[in-house]
């Protein structure tokens, strides 16, 4: 059992005898570098979001807007609708709604 796993163990190593060191074609690196280069923006410019004269326009937006919401909730007057009312009492009197329940006896003694 032993000498058949050495035998496995040995054509395995020895199938990786022939295998030859992968070499990269001509200039690869240097093209590599340069697509890398390419690719990275300059550390100095910033988007256009962080710049603060357009945070500080957005906050103030944003807070015109809140106001305007706030004081013209507290301008507007609640309208009564009259009609609705004698709609829903009307329902309730036909269906005896406004009637306060009966009491009922309850008597728990055995007979």
């Amino acid at each position: 059992m032993n000498n058949e796993q050495n035998k496995k163990v040995e054509e395995i190593l020895g199938s990786l005898d022939g295998v030859q060191q992968s070499t990269a074609p001509d200039f690869f690196y240097t093209r590599l570098k340069a697509r890398m280069e390419k690719g990275v923006e300059p550390a100095t410019s910033k988007p256009w979001v962080l710049r603060p004269v357009y945070a500080m326009s957005a906050l103030v937006i944003i807070v015109v807007i809140n106001a305007a919401v706030i004081f013209s909730r507290n301008e507007t007057k609640p309208i009564v609708n009259t009609g609705e009312t004698d709609t829903l009492q009307s329902i309730a009197a036909e269906y005896r709604l406004n009637e306060t329940p009966g009491l009922y006896e309850l008597n728990f003694e055995n007979k």
